[in-house]
């Protein structure tokens, strides 16, 4: 959780109680606004690149929304499952259609560009397939891609 975070969240709990019908409303919106910048802010930090995840409810918002409806690969092939677990691992398992003898994991970290920047710099992509027969593994770590930020006291 963000240091500004705790407080932000205590100060809405305590208007929230103390807020007459009247002024529900304007307190729902002005709420909302501080919200809408709290998410912006920890997504303009994730996509610096600049915070080390390690709760998966820590990962940021888009990271969240993007998992509960991922985009399909370039083949079409969707996630049968998804799990993100602290440390932060994202885990993805893909249940291949008959004639894909594999998950297509060339230049992994193009493919899952996304997930892997908003997961931090000590994150982890896990991908599992089946199907007709065949499975694989593939194990991807954040660091390993060329837009890691790879500075001292970085890693």
């Amino acid at each position: 959780m963000l240091p500004s975070r705790a407080p932000l969240l205590l100060m809405t709990l305590l208007l929230g109680g103390c807020a007459a019908p009247a002024h529900q409303q304007q307190l729902g919106q002005a709420l909302s606004g501080l919200e809408g910048e709290l998410e912006r802010l920890e997504e303009e930090l994730a996509a610096m690149n600049g915070l080390h995840y390690q709760k998966a409810i820590d990962a940021p918002a888009a990271l969240r929304r993007y998992l509960k409806a991922p985009a399909p690969t370039p083949e079409g092939l969707v996630p049968a499952e998804i799990a993100l677990q602290d440390g932060p691992l994202l885990r993805y398992r893909y249940q291949l259609p008959d004639g894909i003898k594999a998950l297509p994991t060339d230049n992994p970290c193009l493919r899952y560009e996304f997930e892997l920047r908003h997961l931090g710099r000590l994150g982890q992509l896990d991908l599992h397939w089946q199907g007709s027969g065949h499975q694989g593994q593939r194990l991807i770590q954040q660091s390993d891609c060329p837009f890691s930020a790879k500075g001292p006291g970085l890693q």
